[in-house]
Formats: C-alpha cells, sequence, structure tokens
C-alpha cells in the first residue's frame, strides 16, 4: 500500500510542477475549462484561476484519503472477536488499496486535463483525447467487481 501512496504522492507533485512551469510561459489568453462534447473553448485573460486544476486534484486526493481512513482499527482480542476484529481489519486495509488504485487513475484524469489546457493555450491540440479518457474511466469502472470480487474472498489469518 505504500506504494501506491508514493505513487499518488509522485502524480500531485507532477501535477503542481507542470502546472508551475507551465504557467510562466502561457499566453496571455487561455482555455478556463476543456470542452467535453466538442464546443467552443472559452477563452480568459491568463490568471492564477489556472492553478484550479492542481488545487482540486490535491483536495480530491486529501478527500480520498480521508474517506480511505473511515473505520480503520487494529485488530484486538483472541477469539471470535478478535477473529471478527482481524476481519474488519483486513476489509478496512483493502478498501484503502482500493482508494488509492482508483485515486492513481483519477490523477492521470486531472493531469492530462491540465495538460490539454496547456496544448489549447498553444492552439497545439484540438482537445481532450477521448480514447484515453474513455479509457481511463474504464479501467476505474473495472476495478470496482474486482475489489468487490476480493472483499467476498476469504481472509487469511
Amino acid at each position: 500500500m505504500l506504494l501506491l501512496l508514493i505513487a499518488n504522492l509522485l502524480l500531485i507533485s507532477m501535477g503542481w510542477i507542470l502546472a508551475f512551469y507551465a504557467y510562466p510561459r502561457l499566453p496571455q489568453k487561455i482555455p478556463l475549462w476543456v470542452s467535453f462534447f466538442r464546443q467552443q473553448t472559452v477563452m480568459m485573460k491568463k490568471s492564477p484561476l489556472f492553478f484550479i486544476y492542481p488545487i482540486t486534484q490535491t483536495l480530491f486526493c486529501i478527500g480520498f484519503w480521508l474517506v480511505s481512513r473511515i473505520g480503520r482499527h487494529k485488530p484486538s482480542g483472541e477469539g471470535r472477536a478478535g477473529v471478527i476484529s482481524k476481519k474488519m481489519y483486513v476489509s478496512s486495509d483493502l478498501r484503502k488499496e482500493f482508494v488509492y488504485m482508483v485515486l492513481i487513475f483519477f490523477n492521470l484524469i486531472f493531469i492530462h486535463l491540465q495538460r490539454v489546457i496547456i496544448f489549447l493555450a498553444h492552439g497545439k491540440e484540438g482537445g481532450i483525447d477521448d480514447v484515453y479518457f474513455i479509457f481511463l474511466f474504464g479501467i476505474i469502472l473495472i476495478l470496482i467487481p474486482l475489489y468487490r470480487l476480493r472483499a467476498k474472498l476469504p481472509f487469511r489469518k
């Protein structure tokens, strides 16, 4: 799980590095939002609003991290109560692992949106790469039944 946490922290860092590197190099007019439905891109004067993507990405990660911490406790005792407690602990570890895995893909989505904004500002790209975007959401949707299947498997003592 530590590896998943490190991966998420690296992706958050990459989002911020990308923002701080690109901001001074942006033209005076930048897109505010990425069009999902091939609508006209809304342009605005370059402003600190550009940092809304890494800010949102960071807040999203903090929120997911808090959700992964809910109901987490150490197993205690022997006998039936201890087994139930251990099963709940394993379940909370599995939930935390799932949250961190899903969060990796959400981080990739935020970074992709930010990259698209930067490329659109420089006139180098037409918008979101639909295949990449659908692929990331598809992986997230596949992770849900896989997590539910793993949660139903018997835990090891």
